[in-house]
C-alpha cells in the first residue's frame, strides 16, 4: 500500500504538470520560440523525468520506504519550488496578468521542483543503501571473527589435552616411537590449520590506522622467526611503508616459509631424494629448519624499480606461468606438508593495505612476489 500510494504520488505530479503544460502550449500561453522552449520544452522534459521516475520505482526491487521517501523528495520539491513562484504569481495577478500566464508559471515550477526533488531523493535512498550495506558488512565480519575465535577456542582445548597425553604415553618405552611422532605431526598440522585459518579471517580487514615500518627491520624479524640463518636472507631497500606491523610480518613470514618448504622438496636426503622419511618432513622436531634445506637458498628482499612498492624473491624452480593466479587460492599447496593457506594470507593482508601482489620470474631463477603500494 504505502509502495503504490508513492509511486501514484510521483506519477501524478509528472502527468499532471505534463497535461496543464500541453495545455499551455496549445492555448498559447508561451511567448515566442525562446518563451516555449525555456518554459515549455524544458517543463515537459522535466514532467517525463518525474515520470520515468515512477516507472523506475514501479520496477525496482528497492524497499518500501525508499519509494515512499521518493515521493516525499518529489513532493515537497514540487511545492517548495511551486510555494515561492506563488507569491509572484499572485503580484502578477493582482497587477492584471491573464489567469493562463499564473497557470505556466506555477506549472513550470512545480514540474522543476518534483524533478529537483527526484534528484535530490536519488541521492538519499542510495545514501542510505550504502549505510545499510556498510552496517551489514560489519556485522559479517563481526559474525566471522565470533566463528572463528569459537572454532579456534574448540578446537584448541582438546588439541591442548591430546597433546598432553601424548607426552604421558611417550614416557611408556613399549610405544612405538614412530607412530607417537605421527601422531604429534598431526597435532601440529592441525594447530597450524587453526592459526593459519584464523589469520586469513581475519587478515583481510581494511587496515584503517598504519604506521611508518621499516622493511629491512621487519624482515630481518621475519626471518629469524621462521628460524633461517644470517647467509640466507638479503636486503637491499631501507624504505619505510605505512603499514600494520603485524600483519606485514605475518605476511614476511608466510613468503619465507614459502621458499624455505619449496626448497625443501628440493632438497636431497638420505633416502634417495624423498623429502618425506616415515611420513613426516625430514627436520620435523627441530625448532628451525635443517641445514640441508637452507643451503643454497637465497631470498632477497628489496624495492621495485619504479619506487612503487616491493618485492621478495628466493632463487628455487619458481612457479609455473599458468599456476600464479591459483596459487592464491585458499587450500591450494604444492606442498605435502603446507595448509594451503599461507598465499592466501600473504594475498588478503596486501588487498587489506590497499596493495596488489602479483608473482613472475625472479632474475636468478626462482619466484619473485611483487607488491605495488599505491597501485594505479
Amino acid at each position: 500500500m504505502r509502495r503504490q500510494l508513492g509511486i501514484g504520488v510521483i506519477a501524478g505530479i509528472g502527468v499532471a504538470t505534463a497535461q496543464l503544460t500541453v495545455y499551455g502550449i496549445v492555448s498559447g500561453a508561451y511567448d515566442g520560440l525562446v518563451g516555449l522552449i525555456t518554459d515549455g520544452v524544458l517543463t515537459l522534459l522535466f514532467s517525463a523525468l518525474v515520470i520515468g521516475a515512477g516507472y523506475w520505482a514501479q520496477t525496482t526491487d528497492r524497499p518500501d520506504w525508499d519509494i515512499v521517501r521518493l515521493a516525499g523528495w518529489c513532493l515537497v520539491g514540487a511545492i517548495a519550488i511551486g510555494g515561492f513562484e506563488l507569491l509572484t504569481a499572485l503580484s502578477l495577478y493582482a497587477a492584471g496578468a491573464a489567469e493562463i500566464e499564473l497557470l505556466r508559471a506555477l506549472t513550470t515550477a512545480a514540474a522543476r521542483g518534483a524533478a529537483l526533488g527526484i534528484g535530490f531523493g536519488l541521492f538519499d535512498i542510495e545514501r542510505r543503501r550504502t549505510k545499510r550495506r556498510g552496517a551489514e558488512l560489519e556485522r559479517q565480519v563481526d559474525r566471522l571473527e565470533e566463528f572463528a575465535s569459537v572454532v579456534s577456542h574448540d578446537l584448541r582445548s582438546p588439541l591442548t589435552v591430546a597433546k598432553g597425553n601424548m607426552e604421558l604415553i611417550g614416557d611408556n618405552e613399549s610405544v612405538d616411537e614412530e607412530l607417537i611422532a605421527h601422531v604429534e605431526f598431526a597435532h601440529d598440522r592441525m594447530s597450524e590449520i587453526i592459526e593459519d585459518s584464523l589469520a586469513l579471517a581475519r587478515g583481510g580487514n581494511e587496515v584503517t590506522d598504519p604506521e611508518p615500518v621499516d622493511i629491512e627491520e621487519l624482515a630481518t624479524q621475519a626471518w629469524q622467526t621462521v628460524g633461517g640463518n644470517d647467509e640466507t636472507l638479503t636486503v637491499t631497500t631501507g624504505m619505510e611503508l605505512d603499514a600494520d606491523p603485524e600483519r606485514l610480518l605475518r605476511l614476511l613470514e608466510n613468503l619465507f616459509r614459502n621458499a624455505i618448504e619449496h626448497g625443501a622438496e628440493d632438497d636431497d636426503s638420505d633416502d634417495g631424494g624423498d623429502p618425506i622419511a616415515a611420513g613426516l618432513p625430514d627436520d620435523y622436531g627441530d625448532d628451525e629448519p635443517a641445514d640441508s634445506v637452507l643451503d643454497g637458498l637465497s631470498i632477497t628482499v628489496g624495492q621495485l624499480s619504479d619506487d612503487e612498492g616491493f618485492y621478495v624473491a628466493d632463487n628455487g624452480d619458481g612457479i609455473p606461468e599458468d599456476e600464479r593466479e591459483d596459487i592464491f587460492e585458499a587450500g591450494v599447496s604444492s606442498s605435502g606438508t603446507g595448509s594451503g593457506l599461507g598465499l592466501a594470507i600473504v594475498r588478503r593482508i596486501a588487498q587489506a593495505h590497499g596493495w596488489t601482489v602479483s608473482v613472475t620470474d625472479a632474475d636468478g631463477g626462482g619466484a619473485r612476489f611483487e607488491f605495488r603500494t599505491d597501485p594505479v
